[in-house]
């Protein structure tokens, strides 16, 4: 959607820009959970009270001295809930307007069974609630961190129709992961680090599922791509109609001096590198042989495919191959990291899955695809290239945007939290350990 009014559109992006005190940071973006029913929505107020209190610890070790300096991430804080408070508006609203019988009757989602259908509605609800969650912790983080938190604007989001809505919540969602990836870098406070990288994923996991029902694939690049704040911007303040309070945050004042971004650990990147390619090495392996063990009509017949339909069937195996090159990829791209940084990459060990059947190679694919998502989240804050750390985002990101289709595939919700919790490194080992055996 274009503005046809040039003044306005100028207008509307001086007020997205004043709005979010803009330092040169780009967004938190998007922050979309996910859950479904009683027991989802309890995990999710919990996980939203954990993420709080994560965000908050700042405050209750700052120094007199230190409080009279503002917080080096409200800026950035303040951009995410600007953007939050655009995807919160953008699924009341459709919600609001479309029964669940049109979302379900829409043309784009018209070639699937009922059971992907279905999901539909069930699922832009469950982000509904979670981005509401989301404007509200954000909200009430930036006030305690000192800072005003931006409103709500107005906005116009251009869709006439079920399927329009679902190619803009595609957008959205895309643009909220690379618009992170792009942030993540550049945000000073661990505290705050560790619950963004869970609301990335998590984003990443959304537009998985809106990519997947708008027909496109669910995991388009083994490595997802940042966005400028440049780039961000041209596409948020497409939507926004309205002035907007902010953050009285100056430029000069968000560029002080900052504790640097990297959790006091003693880890090293190149452990941190090795330990990623440990993962991605049993990845790598699991798809290749998997792939080699089961053909493609014993994968698009698996028993756990069964209330699918051909549309979604038949797209499996080309989606498995996807995978397994992004994961051949990821232990290329890491291999020859650890190797600049003057280390010696670990090597791939031999394995033993366990599965005897396609439908047990899918639910050991789901176990792993997720394992990958929180250790990459818990290994984030202590990573200390920013460009070690760029790269690992676009992966943590993909890695998402599998598990969201490997528990699609298995019936589960592709996105069961509203910020996808962390392992460590022990707890990861003990997971993988399960299927190393030399």
């Amino acid at each position: 959607m274009t503005r046809d009014d040039n003044a306005n559109d100028n207008r509307t992006r001086r007020n997205f820009l004043t709005a979010t005190a803009v330092v040169g940071t780009a967004a938190l973006a998007g922050c979309s959970g996910g859950g479904s029913g009683d027991e989802t929505t309890t995990g999710m107020d919990t996980t939203m009270e954990t993420t709080s209190e994560m965000m908050d610890t700042t405050t209750e070790e700052t120094t007199t001295e230190e409080m009279s300096k503002p917080h080096p991430d409200l800026d950035v804080l303040n951009y995410a809930l600007t953007l939050e408070h655009l995807e919160n508006a953008f699924y009341r609203e459709g919600l609001n307007t479309f029964s669940d019988d049109e979302l379900m009757g829409a043309d784009a989602v018209s070639k699937f069974n009922e059971t992907v259908r279905m999901d539909v509605p069930e699922y832009l609800k469950v982000a509904d609630e979670h981005e509401a969650a989301h404007v509200k912790t954000l909200s009430a983080t930036i006030e305690k961190l000192g800072g005003t938190p931006v409103e709500e604007a107005e906005y116009d989001f251009g869709y006439e129709t079920p399927s329009e809505y679902l190619t803009t919540a595609k957008a959205l969602e895309n643009t909220g992961v690379a618009a992170y990836a792009g942030a993540a870098p550049m945000i000073k406070d661990n505290d705050i680090l560790g619950p963004a990288a869970g609301i990335h994923s998590v984003e990443a996991r959304h537009a998985s599922f809106l990519n997947m029902v708008n027909s496109s694939s669910p995991f388009p690049k083994a490595v997802d791509e940042a966005k400028s704040m440049d780039e961000v911007i041209e596409i948020a303040s497409q939507f926004i109609t309205s002035d907007m309070g902010g953050s009285e945050t100056t430029q000069e004042m968000a560029e002080e001096p900052t504790a640097d971004r990297k959790k006091d650990d003693g880890t090293g990147d190149v452990k941190i590198l090795n330990y990623a390619l440990t993962l991605e090495h049993l990845e790598n392996a699991f798809y290749r042989d998997g792939l080699e063990n089961f053909s493609d009509d014993e994968l698009m017949n698996a028993d756990v495919l069964s209330e699918y339909g051909d549309e979604l069937r038949m797209t499996v195996p080309d989606r498995l191959r996807a995978v397994g090159e992004h994961e051949a990829a990821h232990v290329k791209a890491i291999t020859n990291t650890v190797k600049k940084l003057g280390g010696t990459p670990v090597e791939e060990a031999e394995y033993d899955f366990g599965y005897g059947t396609a439908s047990e190679f899918f639910g050991v694919a789901k176990a792993l695809e997720n394992t990958g998502v929180a250790a990459y989240k818990g290994a984030a804050p202590s990573v200390s290239n920013d460009d070690v750390f760029s790269a690992a985002i676009g992966i943590h990101s993909v890695e998402a945007r599998h598990a969201s289709f490997l528990n699609e595939l298995n019936v589960s919700n592709p996105y069961p939290k509203a910020v996808d919790e962390p392992k460590t490194m022990k707890e990861v080992k003990e997971i993988a350990g399960q299927f190393i055996v030399q």
